[in-house]
This record gives structure tokens, C-alpha cells and sequence, in this order.
């Protein structure tokens, strides 16, 4: 998995993407804006924000980065309704690198990435040489509606 294969996939969704550096490194950030009613009736903002790491080694720390520096470009780009007025942003955050720590794996899996106010953050990391992608396991209770659409994208994405 790289950028170009997820550059690939965003356009096969239809989904806009620029190409960006976050933390200095490559990236590419996709947008997409969807309502539904099943959501009780609220707009869902999502930010894919992907960088390649190459063969740094991802740990907890180089991810809390990653989502802080992402969180705050969506903030700066979302134009829409105020967050919280049937409205909130989600920002996926996806790390690609060979080498991927064991606490970087629990700390996507277990969600630690904690909450924002109607936003979210979701961490994922990728390993490029096996292509083992580690992501959360069970739906938390705050923003439970929309994890099955975050799965849903990050599964079609990372194909």
C-alpha cells in the first residue's frame, strides 16, 4: 500500500484529494460531505488525511502528532455549517511507514485517540511491506452512528 494506490482509490469513490505535507512528509487529504437521516439527520465532514512515513518507525507519540497537525488543517478548511448545529468533522488519519510499532498498532485499535468536540479523530497505520492495516475494533459510544461509515471508508481505501 502507498500513496499512489490510495490516490487511486479516492478517485475510483469520487472523492477530491490535494496533495499536502503534514508533519513534513508527503500526504494526500481527501475530503468527502455527507448527510443522513440515519445520522438524525446531521452533515458528516471527512477528512482522509494519508502520509508516508517511508521507514520511519510509527509509534503513539508520531501518531498523536500526526492527528493533532491533521485535526488542525481540517479546522482550517472545513467552511460549513458550525460544528455541533447538526453538523461535525472527521478526520481519518491514515500513516503509512515499513516499520510500525506494537504501541501504535494498540493505539489505533483501542481508539485512544480521544474526543473533540463534534469531531472526530481515527487513527490508522498501514504497513507498506505487508500491507497490514490496524484500525479500531469496536464502535465507541460518542459518535457510535458514524464509526460504521469511517470503517466502511477506510476499508475502500486502503483496498
Amino acid at each position: 500500500m502507498n500513496i499512489e494506490s490510495i490516490k487511486k482509490n479516492l478517485n475510483s469513490k469520487s472523492i477530491y484529494y490535494s496533495e499536502e505535507k503534514i508533519l513534513g512528509k508527503p500526504s494526500v487529504i481527501g475530503y468527502e460531505k455527507k448527510f443522513k437521516w440515519i445520522w438524525f439527520a446531521t452533515q458528516l465532514n471527512t477528512f482522509i488525511v494519508v502520509s508516508d512515513f517511508g521507514e520511519e518507525t510509527i509509534t503513539e507519540d508520531l501518531i498523536e502528532k500526526h492527528l493533532s497537525e491533521a485535526f488542525g488543517f481540517a479546522q482550517k478548511k472545513y467552511t460549513g455549517w458550525p460544528r455541533g448545529l447538526q453538523s461535525g468533522i472527521g478526520v481519518i488519519s491514515i500513516l503509512i511507514s515499513k516499520n510500525i510499532g506494537d504501541d501504535a498498532k494498540d493505539y489505533c485499535k483501542k481508539l485512544k485517540s480521544g474526543k473533540k468536540w463534534a469531531g472526530f479523530t481515527i487513527p490508522v497505520v498501514i504497513n507498506s511491506l505487508t500491507n497490514e492495516i490496524d484500525y479500531f475494533e469496536k464502535n465507541p459510544i460518542w459518535g457510535r452512528i458514524y464509526y460504521p461509515h469511517f470503517k466502511k471508508l477506510i476499508l475502500e481505501i486502503t483496498k
